[in-house]
């Protein structure tokens, strides 16, 4: 212990003998880190040093942090234990002793002191945040720190120190990661101990309506309990009246600018105090008081908040007749606070925006507060302690550099036939093909035909290469496109070419147009055979004028007359493709019939009669 009583009196950073009084005061095992039974006999020896220090701090009527000033540089002075804080902090953070016990010592320090040393001792855990907020320390000491300052806020008074308790509120804030769980709430619960007492009984010589003073103090009870309001309908008709009681007095009072530019905020912030006073005979100010309207008007809003936040139970939700009231009372609490001077409009969106960021806090922490910190981007040291200059490129950028110097290597690379080369319908549509054969197991959301780059490209060259496969996008989408000859046998029968009525018609009537058009080609070549033989029996016949009908018709005579063997054999042939002809043209008379609505008995009947 002597040796660390000399210690904090020596001139110097605790680099340069920390580690060599502990070895010296331990005599460790070994010379660099201590095992448990020396972390404890250290620990031991520090808290019994640090005992002795705050009670002759206390005898001398000192401040604890402030006793024993001790000169560590020209400039600058130290009390005893603070040295002695900094010196077993670099002893935890290079991890040569157990990194739990610093925050043992600010424990014990906390419990000693009374709260005018505690703020002392407070600023110096901030000042030192960022050492003990380092994983090693962190890991060791959390729970140690936050029993620490939960003891401090328990011992101060919410009323009279409330910027010492925003203090260390804050230093947890930043302590703890924002996805630490140990201080986010997670069920909602509300402070309903914290109960706003006020008259019950009208004083005498009061000059005020004591009914709304009793109305407006007991919205309150609401207040600090929002879910009692939910599935008691008595309860909510209750504040619901008495809170339509405040409004419309606010409405019937309104606050002048002048009113609102003499009430000075400033000063409120300076003279804050965590809740109003409660007596009657105050109830006139604090109805010309903006901040005290504020006050009333944002609890109701952040009351209305609560009932319509999401990702509640069926039970926890407000009835439909709840949430028109509700929506009704926001609107009208809105207008009051924007007509609230001074700088309402600025005040109305600082709290919605204040209440949105509440509301996505609310989704994390029913979401399991999943961890979002992101680890920083290490950056990789410089070679050479100089900053590597950016290359400049001869062309821009380093892909036309590189085309450049190719061109030298390959100078027919542009005008090579195979750079650019437009793929086959089967190899472009293979990938669209396995994505429909099911027994390859590929999920509807990976497959091709929902990149539309893809089909469209697909859809151009089928339109190229493949009208017949083009031809079925109309009637079965991208998938039709595909050639058949890819598909397996299953997939392969949706989309094969079914004929339809309108190709059967068109058959047909094509059909029958051949007909027609071998029946004239026949005649005409009856016509002009005759004509031959006419001109070898009578040359004169031939200069004669005979009209085309009267000539057909006399070769037709004649051919009935006296038939050769090879007419007969014409004849036969015509008479074929005669009945064909008729044939075709009775189905497609039968057909047009069908179209047009008759059935094939009307056809039947009809010929009958």
């Amino acid at each position: 212990m002597d040796l660390f009583r000399q210690a904090i009196l020596r001139p110097g950073t605790p680099e340069e003998f920390a580690l060599r009084t502990v070895q010296e005061a331990i005599k460790p095992q070994k010379q660099i880190k201590l095992v448990q039974d020396e972390n404890q006999l250290l620990e031991n020896i520090l808290r019994s040093l640090l005992q002795e220090l705050v009670a002759a701090a206390v005898q001398s009527g000192q401040k604890i942090m402030e006793y024993g000033m001790s000169i560590v540089d020209g400039e600058s002075s130290q009390g005893q234990i603070p040295r002695l804080l900094d010196i077993v902090l670099y002893l935890c953070e290079k991890e040569h002793v157990e990194g739990g016990m610093i925050f043992q010592l600010l424990e014990d320090l906390t419990e000693m002191s009374t709260m005018r040393n505690c703020e002392d001792i407070f600023g110096y855990i901030e000042s030192k945040q960022d050492i003990l907020g380092k994983p090693e320390l962190f890991a060791r000491g959390k729970l140690v720190m936050l029993r620490t300052c939960n003891q401090l806020l328990r011992r101060l008074s919410k009323a009279n120190d409330v910027v010492f308790c925003g203090r260390i509120i804050m230093f947890l804030a930043h302590f703890f990661p924002l996805s630490e769980r140990s201080a986010v709430n997670i069920k909602g619960v509300f402070n309903t101990s914290n109960e706003t007492k006020y008259e019950t009984q009208a004083p005498e010589g009061i000059s005020i309506d004591f009914n709304f003073y009793k109305t407006l103090w007991s919205l309150q009870e609401y207040f600090c309990n929002p879910p009692s309001l939910i599935n008691a309908p008595v309860k909510w008709h209750k504040f619901t009246s008495g809170l339509m009681i405040v409004l419309n007095t606010f409405e019937a009072q309104p606050l002048s600018d002048e009113e609102g530019n003499a009430h000075n905020l400033e000063d409120d912030a300076a003279t804050f105090n965590i809740k109003y006073l409660t007596s009657s005979k105050l109830m006139g100010l604090e109805l010309k008081d903006p901040s005290f309207r504020r006050h009333v008007l944002v609890q109701s809003l952040i009351l209305f908040d609560y009932l319509k936040a999401p990702g509640k139970s069926e039970k926890e939700l407000p009835s439909e007749a709840m949430k028109e009231e509700i929506k009704t009372s926001e609107e009208r609490v809105k207008k009051l606070l924007e007509m609230t001077p001074p700088k309402g409009k600025d005040f109305l969106c600082s709290i919605e925006h204040i209440l949105e960021r509440e509301r996505n806090w609310v989704w994390w922490k029913r979401d399991g507060c999943a961890p979002f910190e992101k680890q920083p981007v290490e950056k990789k040291p410089v070679q050479g302690g100089t900053k590597k200059r950016r290359p400049r490129w001869r062309l821009g950028n380093k892909e036309l550099s590189q085309l450049w110097k190719w061109a030298d290597q390959y100078p027919n690379a542009l005008t090579d036939t195979q750079r650019v080369r437009t793929p086959s319908i089967t190899d472009y549509w293979k990938p669209l093909a396995e994505d429909m054969d099911e027994s390859a197991g590929i999920e509807a959301e990976y497959h091709h035909k929902n990149n539309r780059v893809y089909c469209w490209k697909g859809l151009r060259f089928s339109a190229r290469q493949d009208l017949e496969g083009f031809s079925r996008f109309t009637e079965h989408g991208i998938e039709g496109v595909v050639p058949l000859e890819l598909l397996p046998a299953e997939v392969r029968a949706r989309y094969q070419a079914k004929p339809s009525e309108r190709t059967k018609r068109a058959k047909k009537e094509e059909t029958k147009t051949s007909a027609q058009q071998a029946e004239e080609n026949q005649i005409a070549t009856a016509a002009s055979e005759m004509d031959n033989e006419g001109g070898r029996a009578d040359p004169e016949a031939s200069v004669a004028p005979i009209d085309t009908d009267t000539r057909i018709a006399t070769v037709t005579i004649s051919q009935e007359e006296t038939p050769t063997p090879e007419d007969n054999q014409k004849q036969s042939s015509d008479t074929d493709v005669a009945q064909e002809a008729g044939q075709m043209e009775a189905d497609t008379e039968a057909e047009t019939g069908m179209i047009d609505g008759e059935t094939d008995a009307d056809v039947d009947l009809d010929a009958v009669g």
